[in-house]
């Protein structure tokens, strides 16, 4: 059973900014309360259009079918991609039983963390791969 006790979640967006290029990094969009390099990330989930349409800012949400298409790197308060390159698909829950990722907990710096296209067919320029974060804030 996946029990997760959620202190803190918050969704963000990676939005695919002009033409959808392979290889090109699209960062997340800052969130002030998130991009001050003081949250510990310990869990993620991502969402297609089938799990939520549109995103809280309005932008369409990429669909289910291009999820295969999509790797999600996160890099750490040190700029070490701790999480480099994952399949988008792994992070959807209805993709793997229902489960949250769980990762060993790190600070990390938001606006450093990015997704890459690795084919652009069904892909436009404007839509956003949604993740929510569950988080703490660091203890300084």
């Amino acid at each position: 059973m996946n029990n997760l006790v959620i202190r803190r979640s918050q969704l963000v967006e990676a939005v695919i900014v002009g033409t959808p290029t392979t290889g090109l990094r699209y960062k997340f969009t800052e969130i002030p309360n998130l991009s001050r390099n003081n949250i510990i990330l310990y869990g993620v989930e991502a969402y297609s259009a089938a799990e939520l349409s549109v995103s809280p800012s309005g932008k369409t949400s990429i669909a289910a079918a291009d999820v295969v298409n999509i790797t999600v790197t996160l890099k750490d308060s040190e700029n070490l991609e701790f999480v480099y390159q994952m399949p988008l698909y792994d992070l959807i829950r209805s993709n793997n039983a229902g489960f949250i990722t769980i990762l060993q907990p790190r600070l990390i710096n938001l606006t450093d963390c990015y997704i890459e296209l690795n084919a652009t067919s069904g892909i436009s320029a404007g839509e956003v791969v949604l993740f929510n974060f569950f988080y703490d804030f660091a203890t300084v």
